[in-house]
């Protein structure tokens, strides 16, 4: 697929000669970024190399890493300092546009404030000190309370633009940081830039148009696959993590209703909005462009799954292409597990939790590790490789038991590994009168399911109870970690309920510490998408 492993798009690639000028796609810093996302300069670095052209680059202007638009740098080293005068005397001319939300704003006009250095992520207007930022303004057009704004910066402080608008009561669409309406990027774009008498220019992204009308996104054929290939290449540096991974997370990637994941070639398509199954052979078509072996299709739309005719819903074989091996074997991250793309529904492994699976892999050696509601037991799995003493996954599904001792037969086949099915909340009982003492739980349940042929589970009723119960099974020093993928529990509420489950137990927490999800699922508008993680030590 030569949008998930390049590591740059040529379409993205405004001018290349004694300049190199990018069409920069939100989410990547121009700088930093680690091995999970990787920065402009490393991206373009190689992806000079590969193409055998010289890969010097001279850094001249940044923008933020959820701003796109037009980035430049210098080729030729003879040119560095005659840019560098022309960014430092404002020899210049920079014209970005962003979506506001708000009636602050007259139809021109210019913005002078004083700015506070960055400090804890924001930058604060000041009366003293503080460095004058100072910028003229154009609305270009509005509907209802959205105006799209043309904006020409005469400064250069970090956020100008977005404080600046916050602060006139217009905050850009987008701006979590300061007040900014709910949307899946920033909406502020670096339309063009014109130095040393040339003038280069970006293509306002089509989210714009929708960001300002306050309308559903409905790409074009051609929008549609240039966000796909957009999202495929944003994962481009996990594919040295391996070869399973989510290259399309729904509203985070711009693609509300669609996700698209990742094995070793084979993508699975999740549809969960009737736009989305509408688009479902042209969404199919353009995977298989895209460099998929084949494609299989989950539609998703939220219903009592009792009642979905799942061969329908998931059938076993894929929509277009070849059909993958079953089980097929993949990498995730530093475990090699199965996964059934012909299953069902589900196959066989969340992939959002692989920067979890990495640290129980750190935390287990010589631990006795407890995995609730195992599935096919990847965690389990994360924790022989770590060098647990000992582990118990429980599960009330014996074919997920099944798998998970497939799983770990080709991990720590000699491992003290107990494969239970039983009922959690009866395992977790039994365990406390039985004297049991864990050092390591993992608590990952299903938002909702059955306990048996009388009983349900849900998490808004049962999860505080569930966490309170492993927090007294957990030895001194131990951890829980605790998960879940509830749509309508946020990060806030999930930490509420773990704090009244630790007074509950009475235990003392050393530490209780927010879990990232990694790079190729960003958060959506209310935060992190699908899961939200807390990890919990105890004195």
């Amino acid at each position: 697929m030569e949008a998930l492993e390049s590591a740059w798009l040529g379409e993205r690639v405004l001018a290349s000669d004694e300049l190199l000028v990018v069409d920069k796609p939100v989410h990547i810093p121009v700088h930093g970024g680690g091995d999970e996302v990787g920065s402009v300069v490393e991206r373009l670095t190689e992806y000079l190399t590969q193409r055998g052209e010289p890969a010097r680059l001279g850094v001249q202007h940044r923008l933020d890493q959820d701003t796109s638009g037009v980035l430049l740098f210098t080729r030729d080293p003879k040119l560095d300092r005659e840019i560098a005068l022309a960014f430092s005397q404002h020899g210049f001319s920079r014209v970005y546009l962003a979506v506001v939300d708000g009636t602050g704003l007259s139809d021109s006009g210019s913005m002078h404030c004083r700015l506070s250095a960055l400090e804890r992520g924001r930058v604060r207007v000041v009366s003293e000190g503080g460095k004058m930022a100072r910028t003229r303004y154009r609305v270009l057009s509005r509907v209802g309370s959205r105006a799209l704004v043309e904006l020409r910066p005469e400064t250069g402080r970090t956020h100008q633009l977005r404080v600046q608008l916050a602060q006139l009561g217009a905050p850009i669409v987008g701006d979590r940081l300061y007040g900014g309406a709910a949307a899946w990027r920033l909406m502020l774009h670096a339309h063009s830039l014109e130095v040393l008498g040339r003038r280069f220019e970006a293509e306002l992204p089509p989210e714009f148009e929708t960001a300002l009308r306050q309308t559903a996104p409905r790409r074009s054929p051609e929008q549609l696959r240039g966000r796909l290939r957009d999202a495929f290449n944003l994962r481009h540096s996990l594919t040295a993590q391996g070869d399973a991974l989510r290259l399309v997370n729904g509203f985070g990637d711009g693609l509300p209703g669609i996700e698209v994941d990742h094995f070793s070639g084979w993508l699975v398509l999740a549809l969960s909005t009737q736009d989305s199954e509408d688009r479902r052979e042209e969404i199919v078509d353009l995977l298989m462009q895209l460099g998929a072996k084949g494609v299989y299709t989950k539609c998703r739309r939220r219903a009592d799954q009792r009642k979905v005719d799942r061969d329908q819903a998931a059938p076993a074989e894929p929509d277009s292409g070849v059909a993958a091996p079953s089980p097929l074997w993949v990498q995730h991250g530093d475990l090699r597990l199965p996964v059934w793309l012909d299953g069902g529904m589900s196959t066989g492994l969340f992939l959002d939790q692989r920067r979890n699976r990495a640290v129980v892999r750190r935390m287990a050696a010589g631990k006795a590790v407890l995995n609730l509601f195992c599935y096919t037991g990847a965690f389990s799995v994360a924790a022989a490789a770590g060098g647990a003493r000992q582990i118990t996954s429980v599960d009330l599904s014996g074919r997920a038991l099944e798998r998970a001792r497939l799983s770990m037969a080709q991990t720590a086949p000699d491992l003290d590994a107990r494969f239970i099915k039983e009922d959690v909340f009866h395992y977790l009982g039994h365990a406390k009168r039985q004297g049991e003492r864990f050092d390591l739980i993992v608590l990952d349940p299903p938002s909702f399911g059955t306990r048996g042929r009388r009983s349900t589970f849900s998490v808004d009723k049962d999860y505080g109870r569930l966490a309170q119960q492993c927090l007294e099974l957990l030895g001194p020093g131990g951890s829980l970690l605790a998960v879940t993928n509830h749509r309508k529990t946020s990060l806030g509420r999930l930490r509420r309920v773990l704090r009244e489950a630790v007074a509950a137990a009475g235990r003392t927490p050393m530490q209780m510490k927010d879990a990232r999800n990694g790079a190729d699922f960003p958060d959506g508008p209310d935060g992190p998408e699908p899961s939200k993680s807390v990890w919990i030590r105890l004195a």
